[in-house]
């Protein structure tokens, strides 16, 4: 089973965004990075969450565990519904994944837990914020 772990870093509320999605398989460890839009801070972790999903699905990830420091994402997704209703295009995009993969399962891990993707999103955000001052 692969376990994908994933974390947006955002600078303001809404403001400059990244995301990071790291897993790992038997055979590979995979660390992506994305530059998201100006968004807040929830809308940034689903963003990534569907890009964590898109990867996997390029990877031929059959089961996937997947870890989120985000209690909200967690929540939405196994009780398949979200409280704010911003948040459902990306709630239902995420469930359309259950057909890509034979099990997909999200658990909630302390952010202790999720330290590597956490790294990689705030360096990439740190790239970011750097390329936008030189511009």
């Amino acid at each position: 089973m692969a376990k994908i772990y994933f974390d947006a870093a955002t600078q303001g509320n809404p403001g400059m965004s990244s995301g990071a999605v790291v897993i790992i398989t038997e055979e590979t460890h995979t660390v992506k990075t994305y530059d998201l839009p100006a968004l807040d801070n929830h809308s940034a972790e689903w963003e990534t969450l569907l890009r964590a999903l898109d990867l996997a699905s390029e990877m031929n990830v059959d089961n996937a565990l997947i870890f989120t420091d985000s209690k909200l994402i967690e929540d939405s997704i196994n009780q398949e519904s979200v409280k704010n209703e911003r948040f459902k295009p990306y709630l239902e995009k995420a469930l359309s994944y259950t057909d890509t993969f034979a099990l997909m399962f999200v658990k909630w891990v302390p952010r202790a837990q999720n330290k590597e993707a956490n790294h990689h999103a705030q360096q990439a955000l740190y790239k970011q914020t750097k390329q936008q001052k030189h511009k």
